[in-house]
């Protein structure tokens, strides 16, 4: 159990071979949440950073650090709650493996929903909102999901399950 005094294991900065430093010494992992209406394009879930943490005032996917002995979609589910208070019924339809290219890894975990839901602030979350791809060109975006944003929209196959980068 995390307090604010004390984090949970494996939630600690930690520096990768390239001297990055990063959230998660065991990596971290995120839920982005994707409902596809017969009326148009899909629309994901993000959170709008606090400034209490790294990359503020960007919007991403809530996520975060894997605690020892998690599993990434049990990291990203845990994250989810902390960060957005719920978390419906979802399908994981890709994962894709971010490496910094020094080692540190942050999995992100397309999944599906049936319908929109209302996600409420909560820590580290400023707001949420639902935005389609083009709407995402318009915000100030955390590097993570801007690089997700870019090479989904290079792929023919832009939400292809388990690819690694």
């Amino acid at each position: 159990m995390s307090t604010p005094t004390r984090p949970a294991p494996g939630e600690r900065w930690t520096i990768c071979r390239l001297d990055h430093v990063h959230w998660g010494a065991n990596g971290g992992a995120g839920l982005l949440l994707r409902h596809a209406s017969a009326e148009g394009e899909p629309r994901y879930l993000l959170a709008l950073r606090s400034r209490s943490v790294d990359e503020p005032a960007t919007w991403g996917m809530p996520g975060g650090a894997i605690r020892d002995g998690e599993m990434p979609e049990e990291a990203a589910r845990r994250e989810m709650i902390e960060e957005v208070a719920h978390v419906p019924a979802y399908r994981i339809a890709a994962e894709r493996v971010q490496d910094c290219g020094g080692g540190w890894r942050f999995h992100i975990l397309l999944a599906d929903v049936d319908r929109l839901f209302d996600a409420y602030s909560q820590q580290e979350t400023d707001a949420t909102g639902w935005f389609t791809r083009a709407e995402m060109h318009e915000l100030p975006l955390h590097p993570g999901i801007r690089l997700w944003l870019d090479q989904a929209e290079a792929s023919d196959l832009p939400d292809q399950a388990h690819t690694s980068q």
